[in-house]
């Protein structure tokens, strides 16, 4: 526990707003929150614990409301979750270590390119298209995804959007059903990893929570009624400004 944590209300407001925000455009809200938080004095590992105890309570109810007209390929989530796990367990040790912070370059610059190559494809998230590899794919870099996911996350919701679009060739909505449902798993495991080592605060994680469920509620609500025309300049608009954030020490 810290010796103090943010004001309960401001705590609310803070996860409420990043939640509603990556709810409706698979950007991570620790991009926003992690940073917020050691701003008002939160050690890294205390805060990427409650980011991921927000994230394992918001993304099974938005994935459940981006999947409720879509079919779900459980074989792909029945695949992608343990190795997924397995890359969550290795982040989380690396996390207690080492500054995770120092991935943010290299994962900002593949943000870049992923989100240029998308730009260029103008139907890309907009309809279904056929599968372009098998299931082993994406279950393989299921390994770094939840690794990183465990280690950090920031941006990891738009690498796995993208991700799922091209090897899948999920529409936006399907793709961010797919990544929260799966996300809610890694997110509980890497935060139970953090708590069980003592990185926990309830004055920060209770407001944190209630915020990111009504952010996420909201956010997944909006984002599934509009649909894939209105996720998709959001989608890429937020994600080429985050990659930039990751990429340069703005």
């Amino acid at each position: 526990m810290t010796n103090t944590a943010p004001a309960p209300l401001l705590t609310f407001a803070i996860a409420a707003g990043a939640t509603l925000l990556g709810s409706m455009s698979g950007s991570s809200t620790s991009l926003i929150t992690t940073p917020t938080w050691l701003m008002l004095g939160i050690p890294l590992p205390l805060a990427v614990a409650n980011d991921k105890l927000c994230g394992a309570m918001w993304t099974l109810p938005a994935g459940n409301q981006y999947l409720r007209r879509q079919s779900a390929d459980w074989k792909l989530l029945a695949g992608m979750a343990p190795v997924g796990l397995l890359g969550a367990f290795v982040g989380t040790r690396v996390t207690t270590h080492v500054d995770a912070a120092l991935l943010k370059p290299i994962v900002g610059a593949a943000l870049l390119i992923l989100i240029t190559i998308s730009l260029l494809h103008r139907e890309f998230g907009i309809v279904p298209e056929p599968p372009r590899t098998n299931r082993a794919l994406p279950v393989a870099l299921s390994l770094p995804l939840g690794c990183y996911e465990g280690m950090l996350g920031s941006g990891n919701g738009i690498l796995s959007v993208l991700m799922l679009c091209r090897t899948r060739g999920f529409d936006l909505p399907t793709a961010l059903g797919h990544y929260y449902v799966i996300a809610a798993l890694w997110c509980a495991f890497a935060a139970t990893l953090y708590i069980f080592q003592g990185y926990y605060d309830l004055r920060l994680m209770i407001p944190a929570v209630l915020g990111s469920l009504l952010g996420g509620a909201i956010g997944s609500r909006i984002g599934s009624r509009r649909g894939s025309v209105f996720l998709k300049p959001l989608f890429l608009s937020v994600g080429l400004i985050f990659s930039l954030k990751l990429l340069l020490p703005l």
